[in-house]
C-alpha cells in the first residue's frame, strides 16, 4: 500500500472542500518557487510534469490575473454541476484566496503570464481552468487551478 500525503496549502484544502458540488470539483497546485531564469517549458517539466507542453502564452498583470482568478473560483455553475451553496461562501472563499495571493506576492509581482497546455495539464480541466507564472521579489511561482466532474 503507498500513502499519499498532501503536501499543498492548506488554503487550497479549505478551498477545494468549500466548492465541493454536485458533479464538480475544484483542484488548486502552486509550484515553486523556482529559478526565474528558467524558461516557463523548462520549468513545467521540472516542476510539473515532463510530458508539458505549453501553448496561448499571453502576459498578463497582477490585477488582470487576480480577478480572472476569482472569477472562475466563484463560478456559479448550473442545476446539473457546481458548487454547493456558494453565495454564502463567498466571502470565506475571497478571504482564502486573497492569502494564497499574498503568499506569493501576485499584487506586487513583476511578470504575470497566463498559459495553457497543449500537454501534461497535471489535473483534468472541464468548467474552467488557469495557469499562471507568476515573477515576484526574485522567486516564481507557477499557479494552476481547474475544475471538472
Amino acid at each position: 500500500m503507498r500513502i499519499v500525503r498532501d503536501t499543498r496549502m492548506e488554503e487550497f484544502k479549505k478551498i477545494e472542500h468549500l466548492l465541493y458540488g454536485i458533479n464538480y470539483e475544484v483542484w488548486f497546485n502552486l509550484y515553486g518557487p523556482t529559478d526565474p531564469e528558467m524558461g516557463l517549458s523548462d520549468a513545467l517539466k521540472k516542476l510539473v510534469s515532463k510530458d508539458c507542453k505549453i501553448s496561448g502564452v499571453v502576459p498578463s498583470t497582477p490585477n488582470e490575473a487576480i480577478s480572472e482568478i476569482i472569477d472562475m473560483v466563484l463560478y456559479k455553475g448550473d442545476t446539473s454541476s457546481g458548487p454547493l451553496e456558494i453565495e454564502s461562501k463567498k466571502v470565506e472563499i475571497s478571504e482564502l484566496m486573497g492569502k494564497v495571493f499574498s503568499s506569493i506576492g501576485i499584487e506586487d509581482a513583476e511578470m504575470v503570464v497566463e498559459f495553457g497546455f497543449k500537454n501534461g495539464h497535471p489535473s483534468y480541466p472541464v468548467f474552467w481552468d488557469f495557469a499562471y507564472d507568476i515573477h515576484s521579489k526574485g522567486q516564481r511561482w507557477i499557479f494552476i487551478g481547474s475544475s471538472s466532474d
